[in-house]
């Protein structure tokens, strides 16, 4: 079964802005045959990677929208990369020097998508202020990808009023064609984004960080438990067909992220089942196993057959 990584950070690591890596060649002791010959070995069809702004909170990026680029040039046909933007600034302003930029890496440079952070960049993503980088997404037919859910760290760093779900409802109705995917199930507003895909069919969520326990938030069996209710519950609204699997990865090591995707990627093929069943849940079918494991982002992307 064919596996693709709709979520990732990879290659990409936290470095002031001045810093930053621009360039795979800049990442030592990378080597990028060695890396898709693991993906080989896994199964792993693609992967999607994105830099990430977090200036406000850190004074810092997570990764660069030129190394994006720049990974996904050097494997365009398995790599998928996306832009990261503040889309307000220092003022509270629209942020054109940003908009502008994504504009730039979509048309000139190919990135196929959008990462937004509202909890770190501390705005409602149904704020006015942010539609432009909305309108500009439909223009560029390109998804958004929102992070949407409980953030760790300091609570002063990532208030929690800013990832409220239901905010994205209003971005939905104002903006029809929008593709998007609302990050981490929206964790702890699951059912909540289940509601708003029922009757939003560009709206899409993930599993990233279901799997792996993080920092004590579960333990290694609950994590995994929470995972194979929200599936329940997200084919109870008819939505299962748009969660797809993400490994969240965020560092430079090919044999750490090959190792987080097949640990992770073996649960979903061999124990995701057992523990729906222990909870009284019907298994995944083949099909819903293959939709959540590759073929449902497929349909977010737009870029692969």
């Amino acid at each position: 079964m064919k596996i693709l990584d709709g979520h990732s950070h990879m290659l990409q690591t936290t470095a002031p802005v001045d810093k930053l890596k621009k360039k795979v060649s800049e990442i030592e002791d990378f080597d990028m045959n060695r890396l898709m010959a693991r993906l080989d070995d896994l199964g792993v069809s693609h992967f999607q990677t994105m830099a990430q702004d977090m200036t406000r909170i850190r004074g810092s990026w997570l990764g660069s929208n030129e190394l994006a680029a720049d990974i996904q040039a050097s494997a365009p046909e398995r790599i998928i990369s996306f832009a990261g933007a503040e889309p307000l600034d220092e003022r509270g302003h629209v942020n054109t020097r940003q908009l502008k930029e994504i504009e730039m890496m979509v048309v000139e440079k190919g990135l196929n998508g959008l990462l937004l952070t509202p909890p770190y960049g501390h705005y409602y993503s149904n704020d006015k202020r942010v539609y432009p980088f909305y309108e500009k997404a439909v223009e560029l037919d390109i998804p958004i990808y929102f992070h949407h859910s409980h953030m760790f760290g300091p609570p002063e760093n990532c208030p929690l009023k800013y990832a409220q779900i239901w905010r994205l409802d209003d971005v939905v109705i104002d903006f029809p064609d929008l593709r998007f995917n609302a990050e981490h199930m929206g964790y702890p507003w699951t059912e909540e984004l289940l509601a708003i895909m029922s009757r939003s069919p560009n709206v899409f969520t993930d599993i990233a960080m279901f799997i792996q326990p993080y920092k004590g938030l579960f333990n290694r069996k609950g994590r995994p438990l929470v995972l194979a209710r929200n599936l329940a519950m997200a084919r109870d609204y008819g939505v299962l067909d748009r969660v797809f699997y993400g490994s969240d990865y965020v560092g430079e090591s090919i044999e750490e992220y090959i190792n987080l995707v097949q640990r992770e990627t073996a649960y979903i093929m061999e124990g995701l089942n057992n523990d729906m069943k222990a909870l009284g849940y019907k298994p995944l079918t083949d099909e819903e196993m293959e939709g959540l494991l590759s073929e449902n982002v497929k349909k977010l992307l737009k870029t692969i057959t």
